[in-house]
C-alpha cells in the first residue's frame, strides 16, 4: 500500500512539473491595422475664423505647402483604405483625419484642417486674396 501511495505521489509531482513548464501556448495573431511610423504630435489649436477673409502672402504660401501635402497624403491613404477590410476602414479613416490635421499643423496652419478648409471655402473666394494666392502658385479666376 505504501508503494502505491509513493507511486501516486511521484506521478502527481511529475505531472505538476510537466504542466508548469516554461512553454506557453502560442497566442493566435490578431488582425491589426499597421499604421505608418508616427511622428511626435504637433498641437492643433482650435480655429476661429477671423472677421476679415484677407490672408497674407505667408499664409498663402503655407496653404500651398499644406495643399500639396494633402494631395500626396490622399493618394497614399486612399490605397490603404481601398485595400482594408470593412472593420478596419473606420480605424483607417479616423487615422487619416488625424494625419490631415497634423499635416496642416506641421505646414504652419496652426488650426489644422479647419484652417485649411476656411482658406479653401472663404479666403479663396475673396478677390483681394487672388494676388497672393497666384504668387503662391494657384490659378485664380
Amino acid at each position: 500500500m505504501s508503494k502505491k501511495i509513493l507511486l501516486i505521489s511521484l506521478l502527481a509531482v511529475a505531472s505538476f512539473f510537466v504542466s508548469c513548464s516554461d512553454k506557453q501556448p502560442e497566442a493566435k495573431p490578431t488582425t491589426q491595422v499597421v499604421l505608418p511610423q508616427s511622428q511626435p504630435v504637433v498641437p492643433v489649436l482650435p480655429f476661429t475664423a477671423p472677421a476679415k477673409s484677407n490672408i497674407t502672402a505667408e499664409k498663402a504660401a503655407t496653404y500651398a505647402k499644406a495643399s500639396n501635402g494633402l494631395v500626396e497624403l490622399a493618394v497614399t491613404w486612399s490605397e490603404r483604405i481601398d485595400n482594408a477590410k470593412d472593420f478596419e476602414k473606420i480605424q483607417i479613416l479616423n487615422a487619416y483625419n488625424v494625419a490631415r490635421d497634423q499635416l496642416c499643423a506641421r505646414a504652419g496652419l496652426q488650426g489644422g484642417i479647419a484652417e485649411f478648409d476656411w482658406i479653401t471655402n472663404v479666403a479663396m473666394k475673396n478677390s483681394d486674396n487672388w494676388g497672393v494666392l497666384e504668387k503662391a502658385g494657384f490659378k485664380v479666376k
